[in-house]
């Protein structure tokens, strides 16, 4: 399956890999409805791939499982062909070490299929504006039965705002939680990632993750001031 639109000036484009066709029609309709420019559906990675070196969209939902590949190889090598295009992975599978590999390889969002469709739409413009969502059902798993460390160079708010990263906040519902800015919040994450020596706010769940960095069982709730 593989078709393609023309593109409209200065609107967001968007590519679908994922060989449930019926899903990804859907899917693809409703991004359309939203105001989005669909500018492929592909069933195969080497389809996609062919495509996105072309068409470099702002924006890959990627399908976990594909006919002979699957995750972190796929990631890779769809942003060498067009590293500014953002990845939105999508799976079946909730295992941690399935979003580890995804995180490592440079995705940008993670969501499972077993959402409803306005929620794997919500990921969608999160990714797009910057956010890196991750399904509220992963984030259990990520965070399950990890050590604690004795100590870390993060801040306090640095510490608050690594909480509500992990636990799915968008930089906007983050901002509101601790009633500071989205700039603030923004600058506290840009500390974190240079200090955890990550790329993108996905790297640095899974490597605070690895540290015990985030706390077992957190609701995201804001943690008592300092």
């Amino acid at each position: 399956m593989t078709m393609h639109r023309t593109v409209a000036p200065g609107r967001a484009t968007v590519m679908i890999i994922d060989d449930h066709q019926v899903f990804a029609e859907l899917l693809g309709e409703v991004l359309v409805d939203r105001g989005l420019e669909l500018v492929g559906i592909h069933s195969t990675l080497a389809d996609g791939m062919a495509a996105v070196g072309t068409v470099q969209p702002d924006l890959v939902v990627l399908d976990h499982r594909l006919p002979g590949d699957t995750g972190a190889g796929s990631v890779r090598a769809l942003k060498s062909r067009s590293p500014r295009t953002r990845i939105l992975m999508l799976t079946a599978a909730d295992e941690r070490s399935v979003l580890l590999e995804a995180m490592d390889a440079g995705c940008d969002g993670f969501v499972t299929k077993r959402q409803h469709i306005g929620e794997v739409l919500a990921a969608v413009t999160a990714v797009l504006r910057g956010d890196t969502p991750i399904s509220p059902d992963m984030v259990g798993a990520l965070i399950a039965s990890r050590p604690r460390p004795p100590g870390g160079d993060l801040t306090p708010r640095e510490s608050e705002v690594l909480q509500l990263v992990g636990a799915g906040r968008s930089n906007q519902q983050t901002a509101r939680e601790l009633g500071i800015s989205v700039h603030t919040v923004r600058n506290h994450v840009q500390h974190i990632l240079d200090k955890l020596g990550a790329h993108s706010q996905l790297e640095a769940v899974a490597i605070a993750s690895r540290l015990g960095l985030l706390r077992s069982g957190s609701d995201g709730t804001r943690p008592p001031a300092h």
